[in-house]
Order: C-alpha cells, then sequence, then structure tokens
C-alpha cells in the first residue's frame, strides 16, 4: 500500500508556526507518517544543527530523536524549498524509500 502524504498548513510555516506544528501533539490522531509542511530554510538549519541526524543524503535527513514510538521527523530541500515530514523509520531504508516517494507526489513547482 503506498504511503498518504497529507498536508498540515498551508502555504510556508514561518518559524514559530512551524514549531507549532512539530509539537502538535504525540497521539495517533494528530501525528502520523506522511503528514507533511512547508516550512522555511531557517528551520531546517536549526533541525540540521540540533542533533545528529539519523539519515542524511543531498536532499535532507531525518532526526535521530523519535517523536513517538518509530515516528521522527524528516527535512527536505526540494529545488530551494523546504519541508518537514513526519515519517516512520523502523529500518534504513524507511527514510530513503520515503523521500522517493514523497517527491514523486511532491506540492506543484518542488519535484
Amino acid at each position: 500500500m503506498a504511503l498518504k502524504f497529507t498536508s498540515i498548513h498551508e502555504g510556508v510555516a514561518d518559524r514559530a508556526k512551524s514549531f507549532d506544528l512539530i509539537n502538535r501533539g504525540y497521539g495517533p490522531d494528530q501525528r502520523f507518517a506522511g503528514q507533511w509542511f512547508e516550512t522555511t530554510e531557517d528551520v531546517y538549519t536549526y533541525f540540521l544543527e540540533v542533533l545528529p541526524p539519523l539519515d542524511w543524503t543531498a536532499d535532507g535527513f531525518s532526526m535521530s530523536e523519535f517523536a513517538t514510538g518509530f515516528l521522527t521527523d524528516a527535512y527536505l530541500r526540494i529545488n530551494g524549498r523546504f519541508f518537514c515530514l513526519c515519517i516512520h523509520r523502523e529500518r534504513a531504508m524507511d527514510f530513503t524509500n520515503t523521500l522517493r516517494a514523497f517527491k514523486a507526489t511532491a506540492p506543484a513547482n518542488a519535484a
């Protein structure tokens, strides 16, 4: 079954709104794999520098600190735009496979 991607914010979330979205809660009705929002380069850089990334590619990274269970946030850079994507990260290829799937269905002008 293909992963469904769900935007949780319209437009680009500034720093304050990005932190609100990241801290939205940890229950299954609040946080699940596939949720995403567009953020700023500042937020992307902040999370890259706050902890060593678990996964790293030229297109982004995933956080080494998990939100809950196997859910963690990935930060992606696609054509000069920045995204935060909640991913299920249980195995090493989960990040790469989710990134590939997200890029294939990315918002207009991002892929």
